[in-house]
């Protein structure tokens, strides 16, 4: 397998709750307010490495290769400097891409979580209010604040876990079969 050390819940699988890494589109992802040295896209293909940039707040949008259902999601911190501290509240939005801050500051998200550290280190799965995250094209993940009242966040893993809608994007299972 491709589990990534230290920094993964080992969670027993099911077909309605795989590991939807490989459904992520790595070269649509956009992020604001990211430093420019951290490479966004890295956080959801593995084990990565993002921070914000001027302040603590940070908007990551993904978009997947096919349209998703999504159960559960796990965010995971290694923080590698002393001045950056991982994500503490989280807002997460469906299907809206171009959010900016203040959009996501005014608007109800889809869900929110309030995260702890122990969240973050063992990279817990923590449920999604299923029935809301139906035929998933792109998520906007805001991180409004982090464990430290720094002034920078940072993650290295963001993992959804569900169900790709079967059917969605043939052509793209033929090739990859």
């Amino acid at each position: 397998g491709n589990s990534v050390a230290g920094c993964q819940d080992s969670v027993s699988a099911t077909m309605s709750e795989q590991d939807l890494t490989k459904y992520v589109d790595g070269k649509r992802i956009t992020a604001l307010n990211c430093d420019k040295g951290t490479n966004p896209a890295s956080v959801f293909l593995g084990q990565g490495y993002a921070k914000s940039d001027t302040d603590e707040q940070l908007i990551l949008v993904v978009y997947f290769q096919e349209k998703v259902k999504i159960r559960g999601v796990s965010f995971c911190a290694e923080t590698k400097e002393g001045l950056a501290s991982g994500p503490k509240s989280v807002k997460i939005f469906k299907d809206s891409p171009n959010l900016d801050f203040e959009d996501a500051e005014d608007s109800v998200p889809t869900q929110q979580f309030e995260l702890t550290e122990e969240n973050l280190t063992k990279g817990e799965k923590l449920k999604i209010k299923f029935t809301k995250f139906q035929n998933v094209n792109s998520l906007t993940i805001f991180i409004e604040s982090n464990q430290g009242d720094e002034d920078i966040s940072a993650l290295s893993n963001i993992t959804f876990y569900g169900q790709v809608i079967a059917g969605t994007n043939m052509s793209d299972l033929k090739k990859a079969g």
